[in-house]
């Protein structure tokens, strides 16, 4: 069954079977709950019609795909450089050639060589590159790596040992994986965090995929991994009390204990409990666990420890961060600890880590821009100078016990240099510049603005343009513009340099805005928080002002922007096309989560609950979500912007039945009267993004791009 719509296009009828549920005494109908069956008969026909439609628009209307792929694929051919980083005494890096789907893993003896072997390449693991390269973690002496692989963009993943000196696999193999780390005891074996079994899969379900399951995940727990033994040997070391809670271990720096975190959201907090690792059979249970901090008040990261003293970096009563030092065998109390680096306003420590085991490499987030600096285990700055630019997002590479660190620098412009600092020499080298051929970053510019948002916050920005873009604040303009955001987290969006953003201001003179949104990390915990549960509205807020600012700036006019965002940034462009259709010409909304009063059932979700609230649990909170959630906002008699709603069936982080249920509201409820296209793109054998090869991505860009040239009215230039 077809439904005509205004645009032309002859939409899929979805099935309204209304669903009752009821919230704090309030009915909420939910015609489309049968789209939360992915294996469905009716749902895989629902699919198929959807891709055929939008298939076609692509090839029909969308013809300057080919162009974007072909530029992309030329642009890419070039060589990317991962940082290096020693381990043992061989150094290692990935590298991508070029055109590969993954990047390959390498090993050498010394640090400047011609003669790197492979160690682990990523895209003999499958014919198609659906397999990706998950984990990674080298056992003390680099004896072992223990490697994750995740199939069709899944999370699950399995784990495997290799030797680094022969790079020949074990026989040992561990599965049902899913948001774990790895820490080895020397090279003996590994501490990781596993879910149960599905219980389909256990029952000899020979139809269950990982990755198309919607399962809420639960009993995430602590095993140990002796090496040369079966899965089914593995020990049980720790499991929350909490069925939600996830947990992971890491081995301090000098063996002897086991820190275990524990956290019951994506909140930056977590709970700290640690067992003595020197009294531990490596065949039972762990010795006494010691709850050192049992609650989720703030964050705790491990850093280093000199017996007893033990350095972290922490946030609590610091929402920007700080080093503290402490006696772990006492209670760990802010006003027995020792503060080595103090919180700075609204500057962001983003990354703390011990070198050479004498002094402390900090990473600072300032304004969005990174700047490093090094100290001794005291607080005392010995370099705050590096060779580096003042604008750049840096990738570090450090280890306890060695004197090197390797830092890259990327930036909108520049692809990447990576540098060698030696802490006992004091001196610095370039050790690798990438170059792009056909691309002169001296022909364009990258400035930081700042803007006011509806409530008078200050919201700073990233606009990057071909230098013969100029605004015009009087008569205005009409260039493209591609804003891209996201807004939830804590996480920030930073400098950093991409092929598929050239090609839009190279070829179609398109302008790229990327605003630094409340919600996420870039000012600290209070930045997130300003961006969250009954204040999630104020991300909105600030990306649609971020509009309203290119707008009055003279840069663009409002048919002209193409707002993108995926996974909390594909709620973000749903929420504000839902909110302020007038202002964009095109939504992108990629993997997002979209039914807001559901979310919390189905995989990882419920973790979640830290940014968006829950509307089972708390009315405010209902009332809130119901407000701004995609799926039960869309409205009847507006013209909205040409959306594309993209997912993948293999999406278990946000399942795909967000985008289902969203495209459906859509084009029932405003598609018949919209002139523009309400389409949904649906990846086969893809997940939420990770690990995706470039195969993949190159086609995605080319859709999305093509499709939003298509209705922003940019067109493609050589």
């Amino acid at each position: 069954k077809m439904r005509a719509s205004a645009s032309g296009l002859q939409y899929p009828l979805s099935d309204k079977k209304e669903v009752k549920d009821t919230y704090h005494g309030i009915e909420v109908i939910d015609p489309y709950r049968w789209l939360e069956d992915p294996d469905s008969a009716e749902t895989r026909k629902w699919v198929e019609a959807q891709v055929k439609l939008t298939d076609g628009y692509l090839e029909k209307e969308c013809s300057v795909r080919s162009k974007i792929k072909d530029r992309q694929l030329e642009m890419q051919n070039y060589e990317k450089f991962g940082v290096p980083f020693k381990r043992g005494s061989m150094y290692f890096f990935f590298k991508n050639n070029g055109l590969q789907n993954h990047y390959v893993l390498y090993k050498q003896k010394e640090v400047k060589s011609n003669s790197a072997d492979v160690l682990i390449d990523p895209n003999t693991f499958s014919k198609d590159g659906t397999a990706a390269l998950g984990v990674v973690k080298f056992s003390d002496s680099a004896k072992y790596i223990a490697y994750g692989v995740k199939m069709s963009g899944s999370d699950w993943t399995t784990i495997k040992i290799r030797s680094v000196d022969d790079c020949k696999d074990l026989k040992d193999e561990i599965q049902w994986v899913k948001f774990s780390s790895i820490s080895w005891v020397g090279d003996e074996g590994f501490f990781y965090s596993r879910y149960p079994t599905p219980k389909a899969f256990s029952k000899g379900d020979t139809s269950f995929k990982r990755g198309e399951e919607t399962d809420s995940l639960a009993n995430q727990s602590l095993y140990y991994h002796k090496i040369g033994t079966d899965q089914k040997d593995d020990i049980m070391v720790f499991k929350p009390s909490d069925s939600k809670w996830m947990v992971s271990g890491e081995v301090t720096h000098d063996g002897e204990k086991l820190l275990i975190y524990i956290s019951d959201s994506c909140d930056p907090v977590n709970r700290l409990y640690h067992s003595d690792l020197t009294k531990w059979d490596q065949k039972g249970p762990l010795p006494e666990v010691v709850k050192a901090v049992d609650n989720f008040d703030a964050q705790y990261d491990y850093i280093h420890n000199v017996g007893n003293e033990y350095y972290f970096k922490t946030n609590l009563n610091a929402p920007c961060s700080k080093v503290v030092k402490l006696d772990i065998t006492k209670t760990i109390d802010s006003k027995t600890w020792t503060t080595l680096v103090p919180e700075r306003e609204k500057v962001v420590l983003e990354e703390a880590d011990v070198v050479n085991g004498k002094y402390l490499c900090l990473v600072h987030l300032e304004h969005v821009k990174h700047k490093l600096t090094l100290m001794d285990l005291n607080g005392k700055v010995v370099k705050d100078k590096f060779e580096m630019p003042e604008v750049a997002c840096l990738s570090l590479s450090t280890h306890y016990k060695q004197s090197e660190i390797f830092y890259k620098f990327t930036s909108f412009l520049y692809p990447g240099t990576i540098m060698l600092y030696d802490c006992a020499k004091d001196t610095t080298v370039k050790f690798k510049e990438t170059v792009v051929k056909g691309f002169d970053p001296s022909e364009y510019i990258a400035k930081q603005v700042f803007y006011s948002s509806k409530d008078g916050t200050k919201i700073p920005m990233f606009v990057v343009h071909d230098k013969s873009i100029k605004p015009d604040e009087k008569k205005g303009a009409s260039h493209p513009v591609l804003l891209y955001g996201y807004g939830g987290f804590n996480i920030s969006l930073k400098p950093s340099f991409s092929i598929s953003r050239l090609v839009w201001a190279q070829h179609f003179k398109g302008v790229y805005a990327v605003p630094n949104i409340r919600g996420g990390g870039e000012y600290g915990n209070e930045w997130h928080k300003a961006g969250t549960k009954l204040k999630k509205q104020n991300v909105f807020d600030d990306f649609q002002y971020a509009a309203k600012y290119l707008i009055s700036s003279g840069y663009t006019k409002a048919e002209k922007i193409a707002i993108w965002g995926g996974s909390n940034g594909g709620l973000l462009t749903a929420a504000c096309a839902n909110q302020a259709p007038e202002l964009f010409g095109c939504a992108i909304t990629a993997v997002g989560v979209l039914d807001m009063l559901r979310f919390h059932k189905f995989t990882i979700g419920y973790a979640w609950c830290s940014d968006y609230g829950n509307a089972d649990e708390n009315k405010e909170e209902f009332l809130a979500l119901r407000k701004i959630s995609p799926c039960h906002n869309v409205r009847k008699g507006v013209q909205y912007p040409a959306v594309l709603v993209t997912t993948a069936d293999h999406d278990d982080r946000v399942s795909p039945l967000h985008s289902y249920k969203f495209i459906s509201a859509l084009q029932d409820i405003a598609g018949p009267e919209n002139l523009r296209p309400l389409l949904i793109r649906i990846e086969v054998k893809a997940g939420h993004g990770g690990g995706k090869p470039l195969a993949k991505q190159v086609e995605e860009i080319a859709d999305v791009f093509g499709f939003a040239a298509k209705q922003v009215g940019a067109t493609w230039t050589e």
